[in-house]
């Protein structure tokens, strides 16, 4: 049964579920839609849903990996979030969010250096400085440096 699964999830062309439903790019976008705007509203368990799901139409899709790694940053379960937004960035070097996201996740787990080389890797992928997520990134420097600054101060 387990292979039945597995050789229908892979398709007999390698196909993503996807494909193999006949799911349009179109609908496939208007459901990742869906799932941001859950995600906006603070429905993570709805977005969480939609988002599983569309990793599982489609494992070889960036966005869908980077969206469930937000969703599972902001819900605190920092290792699926980590496994999700390595996977993004693994797809899609290029793709400035999960950098950002695991940058926080790596601040939340004492990984500062880690997180920094995220930050900077944002910020050089925006240097027009008009990604969102890049400017969080910037945002993050920001209040990094001025914590380095507070904590020397203190000595």
């Amino acid at each position: 049964m387990a292979e039945e699964q597995r050789a229908s999830q892979s398709g007999s062309q390698g196909e993503s579920l996807a494909e193999q439903i006949g799911l349009t790019d179109q609908e496939y976008a208007a459901m990742g839609k869906i799932g941001a705007i859950y995600y906006q509203q603070g429905e993570l368990e709805k977005a969480r849903t939609i988002f599983e799901g569309l990793v599982e139409l489609n494992p070889q899709s960036a966005a869908a990996h980077a969206a469930l790694g937000a969703v599972y940053t902001r819900a605190g379960e920092d290792d699926l979030a980590l496994f999700h937004l390595d996977r993004a960035i693994e797809l899609d070097p290029q793709m400035i969010a999960p950098y950002v996201n695991r940058a926080e996740v790596r601040i939340k787990l004492g990984q500062a250096e880690a997180a920094v080389a995220d930050i900077e890797r944002a910020v050089e992928l925006d240097p027009e400085e008009r990604d969102a997520a890049a400017n969080r990134a910037r945002a993050m420097a920001v209040a990094i440096a001025e914590a380095v600054r507070a904590a020397q101060g203190k000595r």
